[in-house]
């Protein structure tokens, strides 16, 4: 069985590592990369679940895909991984088309690929917060959003069909995203719009995350994401599906029985 080269194991973990723009999405498909390195330089499988876990730790794919680790193959694995990547966003695509016509602006924050997706299919004007710390959302100036001050939030909500974001982790209860999320989408419940967020099931995790990431701010430890309750989410939008009510045990059971049955086919 031949593996793909490419980059060294530990160039491709020290960049994850030391990432400070990319969500989970990003994370989830270069573990496919790690993983071939991995293989390529022999890493124990034990080091590779280690180093997995320590880049983020909590990170849902990031902790589904260590799990996964103790049951297939690395190369395997990293094969179902692209296969359902691809796959995810052709769902996640699909899916988002069910708003065309409902949706045709919409407030978002960072710069979540899915919700790029979303807007895409729907065919939305976007207006992006900034999303300081960090500032992620400028990134939504080269894909034809209109980037405003994270402080006006309230008006452009007030002026937008809903709020669309992506989430880098569905945990029972509640979603994790970029800082800011939790105002953003209580600022859309009490003005009166719907939440939308939308991610593949890749990310969801009934166990809580052990630790949420920081980061330092003018010397200030500050938190680089909210929880956001799914009580104030209307929608979900994920590649299997639509949901309004969220099980979250169901979306993540499904995610492994794919990825299973992709690494099992991959050989």
């Amino acid at each position: 069985m031949s593996v793909p080269r490419g980059r060294g194991y530990r160039a491709v973990l020290e960049e994850m590592i030391s990432d400070r723009v990319h969500g989970a999405s990003w994370y989830f498909l270069r573990l496919a990369e790690l993983l071939e390195a991995g293989v390529n330089e022999q890493i124990p499988i034990e080091t590779m679940i280690s180093d997995i876990r320590s880049i983020r730790p909590g990170m849902a794919p990031l902790e589904n895909v260590a799990e996964l680790l103790t049951q297939v193959k690395p190369l395997d694995l990293s094969r179902a991984i692209r296969v359902y990547w691809g796959r995810a966003e052709e769902g996640i695509r699909a899916n988002s088309r069910l708003f065309m016509n409902r949706v045709k602006s919409m407030v978002t924050i960072s710069y979540s690929s899915n919700a790029r997706l979303f807007a895409e299919a729907v065919g939305a004007r976007v207006v992006a917060l900034e999303s300081n710390p960090g500032g992620e959302g400028r990134m939504w100036g080269g894909h034809g959003g209109l980037v405003v001050p994270d402080l006006t939030m309230p008006y452009f909500i007030a002026n937008s069909d809903a709020v669309v974001m992506g989430g880098d982790g569905l945990y029972e209860g509640f979603i994790v995203n970029k800082v800011g999320s939790l105002p953003l989408a209580l600022t859309s419940r009490h003005l009166g719009k719907p939440v939308i967020v939308v991610l593949e099931s890749f990310k969801a995790r009934r166990s809580r995350p052990s630790q949420v990431y920081r980061v330092n701010v003018g010397g200030i430890e500050v938190p680089l994401f909210d929880e956001i309750p799914l009580s104030l989410v209307d929608v979900l939008i994920t590649d299997i599906g639509v949901f309004t009510r969220v099980d979250v045990a169901y979306i993540e059971g499904k995610f492994k029985e794919t990825i299973l049955k992709y690494a099992s086919t991959t050989q």
